[in-house]
């Protein structure tokens, strides 16, 4: 999987994904991405995964913070969208904090252990992010 994933944004529409690692004390404790980038309309996907016993520190906030600057700055997207479990409290806050906007409530759209469960849809502009 790694091997058709990009992390160099110079070269943007060479491959589907991005991936980074993200680092800890000098350990990698989870990644960020870039997925289902649609490069006609300039928007993609972004996700992220930050090992258990590494929450609560503001280490997503960080790494996420650089995925967003990354994108604006380095790439031609103009909109960065997130999925998110919508018991995901934490993972909401992290997008709230970067400037993301809840823009939908998504019924039954992802399944987890063979359950339907509910998502949110998140989105940040470009502009939005530049004030």
């Amino acid at each position: 999987m790694l091997e058709s994933e990009g992390s160099d944004l110079s070269d943007f529409r060479r491959y589907e994904s991005y991936r980074w690692f993200v680092e800890y004390d000098g350990v990698a404790v989870g990644s960020v991405a870039l997925k289902n980038i649609s490069h006609s309309m300039s928007y993609d996907e972004i996700g992220y995964g930050i090992e258990q016993g590494h929450q609560g520190k503001g280490i997503a906030t960080a790494a996420v913070g650089q995925l967003v600057r990354m994108c604006f700055c380095e790439s031609p997207l103009r909109k960065l969208l997130a999925y998110v479990h919508d018991k995901n409290v934490a993972s909401c806050r992290v997008l709230r904090k970067l400037g993301f906007t809840q823009e939908g409530f998504l019924r039954e759209h992802y399944i987890i252990s063979g359950v339907p469960e509910n998502e949110l849809l998140f989105g940040l502009l470009k502009h939005e992010w530049e004030q």
